[in-house]
């Protein structure tokens, strides 16, 4: 038997992930999730346990008393507009930090945040620094907050994943795919390129397992962003759009794009639905480039290629449809 590895919010979509390296690893694992896992193999090693529950927290957390600590448990519906409303992300990330400050034997704690506590086209000063991008990346900077004020004793990281994609994704087979499948996708086209850093599902998970396990003295700072690489946004669509149509991604000026999303703000206040607002026609068009460069020169280069990655994603989109 390797470690003892703990893991929070271990069945969700980078979560799972996790959880099988772990166990493919040979370590002793414990996933606390309100849900399920969505692998039935998994589910000998879960336990239903709400960080928002502070007393269960800490008496899961230190009866386990594990070696090493990854906290992915955070707020996934996307239509909370309040800061006080992220209970899951602020007050459990509160919750699972006081239960790592009760672990003398704990050798390692990694927090998984976002790379939205930056805006999207803002290049930050340092680690610390934070400029978040919607309520959700607000949440997140909070939460970074609380892991630099807990004066935790043990190496620790605080982890930002950029565009994660792959199978199982939460919301990409019935957005962006769907769209794309019915021909309705429309993608931004600029003068100069647009570039966004993407990340395979599996090859994050290996990253974040790497950050949880490796000599914490290679590292020469706390705030690392987990992902393949920053790629052009036209790579990345059309290998989806040949996949399910057989055709490129139909393309659209970004000044229309903006057009279109604030026609969807309009919409959306009238109570109609719409495919785009000026939020998404934002995101879309505005580049996002990260240097994983430092990342990978710890953790390795990802295991799963970009084609490989592709043609996995599209398998289970064949399954899933």
């Amino acid at each position: 038997m390797g470690e003892k590895i703990l893991i929070t919010g271990g069945s969700g979509f980078i979560g799972s992930e996790v959880v099988a390296i772990a166990l493919a690893r040979g370590d002793e694992v414990l996933n606390l999730d309100i849900n399920p896992p969505r692998d039935t193999a998994q589910a000998p090693f879960w336990r239903q346990i709400d960080v928002r529950d502070r007393d269960a927290v800490m008496g899961a957390i230190t009866a386990f008393t594990p070696d090493r600590l990854l906290h992915l448990a955070s707020d996934i519906d996307i239509t909370i507009q309040n800061l006080a409303e992220f209970r899951t992300t602020i007050g459990g990330t509160a919750n699972v930090l006081a239960a790592a400050a009760q672990l003398p034997q704990l050798k390692r704690f990694v927090h998984v945040s976002t790379q939205f506590v930056v805006k999207p086209g803002v290049e930050p000063r340092d680690e610390r620094f934070l400029d978040p991008y919607t309520v959700y990346g607000e949440a997140k900077a909070e939460t970074e907050k609380l892991v630099w004020n807990a004066n935790l004793s043990m190496p620790w990281f605080i982890l930002r994943p950029v565009i994660i994609w792959g199978p199982h994704h939460p919301t990409f087979a019935r957005e962006i795919f769907r769209h794309m499948r019915s021909g309705r996708y429309l993608h931004p086209v600029d003068r100069t390129p647009i570039s966004r850093a993407f990340g395979y599902v599996t090859n994050v998970a290996d990253q974040m397992m790497a950050f949880a396990t490796m000599d914490a003295a290679q590292a020469k700072r706390h705030v690392y962003y987990v992902g393949d690489e920053s790629i052009d946004y036209d790579m990345w669509a059309d290998a989806f759009s040949v996949g399910l149509t057989g055709k490129r991604a139909r393309r659209i000026p970004v000044w229309l794009l903006k057009l279109l999303g604030k026609a969807g703000d309009i919409a959306k206040a009238a109570g109609v639905r719409s495919p785009i607002d000026s939020g998404r026609a934002f995101r879309m068009s505005t580049s996002s480039r990260v240097d994983l460069a430092p990342t990978i020169a710890l953790t390795g280069t990802p295991p799963v290629a970009f084609d490989e990655g592709v043609k996995r994603t599209l398998a289970w989109l064949r399954t899933a449809s």
